[in-house]
């Protein structure tokens, strides 16, 4: 479990995807409350650099990030936040979840970041540790997401990213996800997953389905073929519990990158307690 470092992925297309509804997310929480409290359970190191040997081994964010930044197609929101990062102009630092969040949030906002990687944990500090109102904690984020739980404000919003390296944390992630909404269930919960070939994440899914919490709207991008040989995923998908806005923005948004991206890709956007999910196909059907 401490194997993982996203450095080699960082700026791919599902970073797209995720960061961009994060960034969307934000720019609707944060005006609506006095206050606004942040946890990221897998906060990984912060900031990333896209010109490190771990990034160019992959070179994930040129189908990603890179292809989006040099189009003109990454959703705005999203552009203005990467463009504060790299303020020479290009494309060279790729932000975390955590760093578009403190970024987008106020000075008085608390932010907590979980990471458990010492690698990571420590560039972690070094990129938010003197940023206002910020918590780094080594810790694990399944534990820390329950027990941390509910933060210092009314309103919440709560990022969980694992890494799903280990089949059982599929399972683990809807159970943890269930408990942390028992605790504080007016958070908002953004859960980011892989699409990939043994198709774990239908067991996520389909657990969150059968829990009591009603309102989840999941945007999927699926890929029609792979940006470049030996990628893995065939898709990503990001799940919100207590979504501020209805469907159709969601869908918009997804939809554009869909119609963005280098490979053709198809977009869709449901509400997960009006879907099944057909144990034979894995489809997720009305």
């Amino acid at each position: 479990m401490l194997s993982y470092q996203h450095i080699y992925h960082a700026g791919n297309f599902a970073d797209v995807h995720k960061h961009a509804i994060l960034a969307l997310l934000l720019k609707t929480l944060v005006p609506k409350a006095p206050k606004l409290a942040v946890l990221d359970t897998h906060a990984g190191r912060g900031v990333y650099d896209l010109s490190s040997e771990e990034a160019q081994k992959t070179a994930e964010f040129e189908s990603g990030a890179l292809h989006f930044w040099n189009s003109g197609t990454l959703p705005q929101d999203l552009r203005d936040i990467v463009a504060k990062f790299n303020p020479e102009g290009g494309l060279k630092v790729w932000p975390g979840s955590a760093a578009i969040a403190r970024e987008m949030m106020r000075p008085s906002d608390p932010l907590v970041c979980i990471e458990r990687h010492p690698g990571e944990f420590a560039e972690l500090k070094q990129a938010l540790g003197g940023k206002p109102n910020t918590s780094i904690q080594k810790d694990d984020g399944f534990e820390a997401l329950v027990n941390l739980l509910p933060l210092s404000t009314r309103k919440g919003l709560v990022i969980v990213d694992p890494s799903f390296e280990i089949k059982a944390e599929y399972a683990l992630t809807a159970k943890q996800v269930h408990k942390a909404w028992k605790k504080w269930n007016a958070a908002t919960y953004l859960v980011w997953y892989p699409v990939l070939e043994a198709e774990g994440h239908k067991q996520m899914l389909l657990a969150l389905r059968k829990t009591d919490i009603k309102d989840v709207l999941v945007s999927t991008l699926r890929l029609e073929e792979p940006p470049a040989e030996n990628f893995r995923m065939l898709g990503a998908g990001v799940a919100i519990v207590n979504p501020p806005w209805p469907e159709a923005v969601l869908a918009s948004l997804t939809q554009a990158i869909a119609e963005a991206m280098p490979v053709k890709t198809t977009g869709e956007v449901f509400w997960l307690d009006n879907r099944r999910i057909d144990p034979a196909t894995g489809r997720l059907d009305d």
